[in-house]
């Protein structure tokens, strides 16, 4: 089965759900978590201030505007850590052997890039299922690394309910052990 599994946690609502899912399928395979949480500028708490007036030319921001950024990004990068945390110590009362990475950057590449890194059988990553014009502006997280994971991915859909998708040779392997 799975001997190392990535779970990749966000600040979205299905952010529980997801590592909730992934906890019982290492739990069921005895598999090591590697917990990966991404800070990117991009998420709408943490964008730059935009200059206004003469600033807008030179770019130039106030000495509070930096500060409120600065202070904002702490705030994040702490709640990160906490969240982090707060899984590793569930997924350790488990019986689990779990560490986590926060990192910066681009999402779905830092995500592939710390599975290939630590060697993961499988990435578990959740899905806003973005579509048409939205996906080609914002992204997709998981399109991304379904598309560039060193090994299977397991993607959540938004909501509540138990559905996934795999994907990747596994498949079979996966169903065969949750029967």
């Amino acid at each position: 089965m799975f001997n190392k599994i990535l779970i990749a946690v966000d600040h979205s609502d299905a952010c529980v759900s997801v590592f909730e899912r992934a906890l019982e399928l290492a739990i069921a395979s005895q598999s090591s978590l590697m917990l990966v949480h991404v800070l990117t500028d991009e998420e709408s708490s943490l964008a730059l201030p935009d200059p206004t007036g003469a600033d807008a030319y030179s770019m130039g921001l106030t000495t509070a505007a930096w500060q409120a950024y600065a202070s904002r990004w702490q705030a994040r990068e702490k709640e990160g850590l906490e969240q982090l945390r707060a899984f590793q110590q569930q997924a350790q009362e488990a019986g689990l052997e779990a560490e986590f990475s926060q990192n910066f950057g681009s999402p779905g590449r830092r995500i592939c890039d710390v599975a290939c890194m630590w060697n993961a059988d499988l990435i578990v990553v959740g899905s806003r299922r973005r579509s048409g014009l939205s996906e080609l502006l914002l992204g997709s997280v998981s399109n991304y690394v379904i598309h560039h994971a060193p090994c299977s991915v397991m993607m959540m859909p938004p909501g509540k309910g138990r559905e996934t998708t795999v994907v990747e040779a596994k498949v079979g392997e996966l169903a065969a052990n949750n029967g």
